[in-house]
């Protein structure tokens, strides 16, 4: 975009041109810090719902001094035939006949007084508010269910939305904790339906793992906020942390398990947490060269999201160690390491949540069309681990906990059309209370004071108890 905005740049300045950008972006603030990286100085709307009808981008649309779209996506190589000569240079003359009516995105009036509003009508109220007030807002439930519901009888346009609005409530103060699978779900959902939506795609594959990447999504990101503060400006502040699938490069090659990495809790001593403290979140991104008629790449290929989100009333410990991820895939997957870090909370995140991503894979291989007479594959498969973490409680107390990770990853079928949705079995699958439930049962299993009394040395440091004062927990 910066090299053709730098082409017109002098039309702009001299008047002759205005321009409207408009972007499909989840965050907007990545689009207000690239804008502002770039010195892009024309207005940029936010259209994450997808309301403009673009499947693709960039698309360029060029509008005469009459209202009339002269121009359609010019093609690249052709931009100074195209636009700088074909329709800069040139002037138009008035158009004759009725111009065509606008497509209006309004609510039916008189129903919304009635209070009788059709589920449509309800899911673009819900996009409205969405946009105008953000996942900040005080609640958003009412605005994320209108979409689900609208999801679940519409067209694929409606599943898309419906992730839009539930990724929305993740990134905010009222996150459930199947929002981020269900998010992934409903865009893949969406997809399968209309596997040549670029857009749609391209919202999974910025979660999704590298082999699937076209490009690294966000690497830019750091450079930008350097470049921004030796100009001695502040840069726009992120309201979501860049999880590692959007910063990482796109790869060819399946993950190669490096040594050295040691399991931390072998002998699981570490006092489970039920989830009173922290609450375990996690979601898998599948591989999106699953839709459609053949498998390209390996079916296992996917990117693993584990997210720690604390409990009201607990924190991180800002001077400890960041919490820790032990994976233990089981046979014939691939990955990098078993051993993975957290994200550190910094000075001022000690409330919010932490994410940890990784890649796996199985063997690459090659696939044939399926043979309709040959059985399906396996329809699901299950990742074990483990996260370790400190935190401290509403009175100071800081303990160091585990929390058992059991991840269920479950795979289209492509000779049906299934996505990852339709095999799941309700959204208690990933939820809260699920989650809750697991590690409960894992707790009973346990005889909790038996370990505490046979913590390792770092629970003698602390008193015997694997307990310490705020701030000392640096496990």
């Amino acid at each position: 975009m910066p090299v053709w905005y730098e082409r017109v740049r002098p039309l702009v300045e001299a008047g002759a041109l205005q321009i409207i950008g408009i972007v499909q972006e989840q965050h907007p603030d990545r689009a207000q810090l690239y804008q502002q990286w770039k010195g892009l100085d024309f207005p940029i709307l936010w259209d994450p719902f997808g309301l403009s009808g673009v499947e693709a981008v960039p698309d360029l649309t060029a509008v005469d001094e009459h209202g009339v779209i002269r121009i359609a996506r010019p093609a690249p190589k052709l931009f100074e035939t195209q636009f700088m000569e074909g329709f800069m240079g040139r002037s138009f003359e008035a158009s004759e006949g009725e111009p065509v009516p606008a497509t209006f995105f309004q609510v039916n009036a008189s129903a919304r007084l009635r209070g009788d509003l059709s589920t449509e009508d309800r899911a673009r109220r819900a996009m409205a508010r969405l946009m105008l007030a953000g996942p900040t807002a005080r609640t958003i439930d009412g605005e994320v269910d209108a979409l689900a519901s609208a999801a679940v009888e519409g067209q694929p346009r409606d599943r898309f939305r419906a992730g839009v609005g539930l990724r929305m409530r993740f990134d905010g103060p009222q996150a459930r904790a199947a929002d981020l699978q269900r998010s992934i779900d409903a865009w893949f959902s969406a997809l399968m339906a209309s596997p040549n939506q670029y857009i749609w795609r391209r919202r999974i594959q910025q979660w999704g793992p590298a082999l699937d990447k076209p490009y690294a999504f966000y690497d830019w990101v750091g450079v930008a906020r350097a470049d921004i503060q030796a100009r001695g400006e502040r840069p726009v502040r992120l309201l979501a942390s860049l999880s590692g699938a959007e910063r990482a490069q796109s790869s060819r090659a399946v993950p190669v398990l490096r040594s050295g990495a040691v399991e931390p809790d072998p002998e699981d001593r570490i006092t489970l947490d039920s989830g009173r403290l922290v609450r375990l979140e996690h979601a898998v991104a599948l591989n999106t060269a699953v839709v459609g008629p053949r498998i390209r790449v390996p079916r296992g290929s996917l990117r693993l999201h584990v997210v720690l989100r604390p409990r009201q009333g607990a924190t991180w410990p800002v001077d400890a160690d960041p919490p820790v991820l032990w994976l233990e895939p089981g046979e014939g997957w691939l990955l990098a390491s078993s051993l993975v870090p957290f994200q550190a909370p910094g000075v001022g995140g000690e409330g919010r949540p932490l994410i940890a991503d990784l890649e796996l894979s199985t063997p690459l291989r090659m696939l044939a069309p399926p043979d309709p007479s040959a059985p399906p594959p396996a329809a699901t498969a299950t990742l074990r681990g483990y996260v370790l973490y400190s935190v401290c409680e509403a009175d100071g107390t800081c303990v160091f906990r585990r929390q058992e990770l059991e991840a269920v990853v479950r795979f289209p079928d492509p000779r049906r059309g299934d996505s990852p949705a339709d095999e799941a079995q309700g959204d208690e699958a990933h939820g809260d209370e699920a989650q809750r439930g697991e590690t409960q049962r894992g707790e009973a299993q346990r005889d909790e004071t038996q370990r505490g009394e046979t913590q390792p040395d770092k629970a003698q440091a602390d008193g015997g108890d694997g307990e310490s004062q705020k701030g000392g927990a640096d496990r």
